[in-house]
């Protein structure tokens, strides 16, 4: 902002707000935002820290430094916007100690999740930090260690808002009182238990697997699309067994697992319980994977005289884990960026034969959307596969601008001045 001929180049609430307008309208165009997101998920108000900041340097610099003490005492006689930064952001955020950086972001933010949490469909995920044990940053790693393309990080936030619709035909055909919504075709239609979420399960299976092969050394390979389940495996290092009653002396009802491993070198046996729920679901499903073989798990310490440790793998279909979620990764000793992959394709659409053929968007989104596939092991190649149809879909959000509100502001910090 600072011009060496002039001084401070005049840039007000208005001109910040068309620059954000253009700004989002280049990512629209390029679809690396779809308008029926949720446009605060990544706002980030950096203007005012700008003006801020600004400031403070003139402030603390204007007596060692003359050019900064003149350019400082015209802001202050015009009454410019930036003189008038920390009355605009008091009165702007109903702040009433001294604006600093960090109290500045804490407001920020509080105004951002007020704004979300008055939409009904975008407030869903967001309802997931009122849950204590919900963990926010692991919720939102994929966004951070994922090696994502734009477009594609793209509609994976655009399913998370669910701001998605069909009309009035927007009813499962199955359960006429019940709707389409993103929620309900993602863990609740009886209609795609018996298929889609099985399918689905079984491919956080099927990666786990892959994984554990690699670790101990039955292969050395990641390719996971050519990569098929064996039921046992054994070598000089492991047992593996994926999906098989574990024999016991005593009778045991819950005795098949998805996943059961017998370290030979560490005289261990893991066992693995998969689980891909719904936020309401989400603590109750890892309560239950870790009690369910507690029986099993002292029977088989006893048969083999070693340790036995359940580690549930939860998570809700939009990628939430619970604080917990980070103590089961370091005890399979899954890396960061492979759980960054693999909560990507937890909320992404895998392409289906047939797809592209005849198919309008309702029957796109509902023959694809609970393809919700949980893959480690697929680079960026496959998740170039994802269906984008979605944004044929009609949207629900209210596009109007800030400017209004800040236009008032602004005029209020001028009337008290």
């Amino acid at each position: 902002l600072i011009n060496y001929h002039i001084g401070v180049l005049r840039l007000e609430p208005a001109g910040f707000s068309k620059l954000d307008d253009a700004v989002r309208a280049v990512l629209v165009k390029n679809k690396i935002h779809i308008r029926p997101e949720c446009k605060e998920r990544f706002v980030e108000l950096r203007s005012e820290h700008m003006l801020l900041q600004l400031l403070d340097c003139l402030e603390k610099s204007k007596e060692i430094s003359t050019r900064r003490a003149a350019i400082l005492k015209v802001e202050n006689n015009n009454k410019t916007h930036l003189a008038l930064i920390k009355g605009f952001l008091k009165l702007k955020y109903r702040l009433v100690e001294e604006v600093t950086k960090k109290i500045l972001e804490e407001a920020q933010l509080a105004k951002l999740y007020n704004e979300i949490e008055k939409r009904k469909l975008h407030s869903k995920l967001y309802n997931a930090r009122k849950n204590e044990l919900v963990s926010v940053s692991d919720s939102s790693r994929w966004l951070k260690r994922g090696n994502i393309r734009p477009r594609n990080e793209a509609v994976f936030c655009y399913i998370q808002d669910r701001n998605v619709f069909w009309g009035a035909d927007g009813v499962c055909q199955r359960f006429n009182k019940s709707g389409k919504t993103v929620d309900y075709l993602a863990t609740r239609c009886e209609k795609m238990l018996g298929h889609d979420y099985t399918r689905r399960h079984n491919e956080v299976v099927r990666c786990l697997h892959l994984f554990l092969l690699n670790r101990y050394k039955f292969k050395s390979s990641k390719r996971i699309r050519s990569h098929s389940v064996q039921e046992i495996l054994d070598n000089e290092y492991a047992e593996i067994r994926v999906n098989t009653r574990i024999k016991t002396d005593v009778k045991i009802r819950n005795n098949r697992l998805d996943i059961y491993i017998l370290d030979k070198k560490k005289n261990m046996i893991t066992l693995i319980e998969v689980g891909i729920t719904s936020q309401d679901s989400l603590q109750i499903v890892e309560t239950e994977k870790l009690s369910k073989y507690d029986l099993l798990a002292n029977e088989l310490g006893l048969i083999y005289k070693c340790s036995v440790e359940i580690i549930p793998y939860v998570m809700t279909w939009d990628g939430i884990v619970t604080k917990y979620h980070r103590l089961h990764l370091k005890r399979l000793e899954i890396p960061m960026n492979i759980e960054a992959h693999k909560t990507v394709e937890t909320i992404s659409f895998d392409r289906r034969r047939g797809l592209e053929s005849g198919l309008n968007a309702e029957e796109s989104w509902e023959r694809a959307s609970m393809g919700l596939t949980n893959t480690p092991f697929k680079r960026s190649e496959e998740r170039g596969r994802l269906r984008t149809t979605l944004q044929e879909s009609t949207n629900n959000i209210n596009e109007e601008s800030d400017l209004e509100e800040e236009t008032v502001v602004v005029k209020e910090v001028e009337e008290n001045i």
